[in-house]
């Protein structure tokens, strides 16, 4: 699978792909390769395969496997989007990042620092609070993401964190899936 963030039409964050043909969609979603551009794609996926009945999406790692490694600047991340609970649909087979995930639901994370129903103005004041390192900022955008939904300003904010890392492709696509959902267009950096 490659970065499937310029796909998105309609709703931001989605993972929309502009063919008609459902059959050759579901063989093309049967296995999906999962990494540092591509993670936080999944839960999409698995939503548009359960939308349209696509069956299940097995997701593999990449050859690098990147995201299991502690110090990648992504980890955080990786493991907060393995919280979405659509990823423990039947339309998900998580495969070997099942053990991930259940690593995921047992450890702390970033999300776990705020109250169980923070409001959007929670998840706002800590993604923006002073020290709050880059990994930190991205993998609350994910929870946000999570809680609230693909609204634009979470994308917007994860793509300042990710140009601020170096992460320039990732960032751009953000950008792109924030400017998509009706954010502003504006200059990261």
């Amino acid at each position: 699978m490659a970065y499937l963030g310029s796909m998105i039409r309609g709703s931001v964050g989605g993972f929309q792909p502009t063919t008609r043909y459902d059959p050759v969609l579901a063989e093309l979603l049967r296995e999906a390769i999962v990494g540092p551009a591509s993670f936080h794609e999944m839960a999409a996926m698995v939503r548009y395969a359960e939308s349209r009945g696509l069956g299940a999406i097995r997701f593999r790692f990449d050859d690098d496997a990147v995201l299991v490694d502690s110090t990648h600047p992504l980890h955080i991340a990786f493991l907060e989007t393995l919280r979405d609970p659509v990823l423990a649909s039947d339309y998900a087979d998580l495969g070997e990042i099942a053990p991930w995930r259940e690593r995921a639901l047992a450890c702390r994370l970033p999300s776990d620092m705020l109250a169980p129903r923070a409001t959007r103005k929670a998840l706002r004041a800590a993604i923006q609070a002073q020290g709050t390192s880059w990994e930190v900022r991205v993998a609350l955008c994910v929870a946000a993401r999570i809680r609230f939904g693909g609204e634009a300003e979470w994308f917007g904010r994860e793509a300042q964190a990710l140009y601020e890392m170096g992460l320039f492709t990732q960032a751009r696509a953000r950008l792109a899936a924030s400017v998509a959902g009706g954010g502003e267009a504006i200059a990261i950096g």
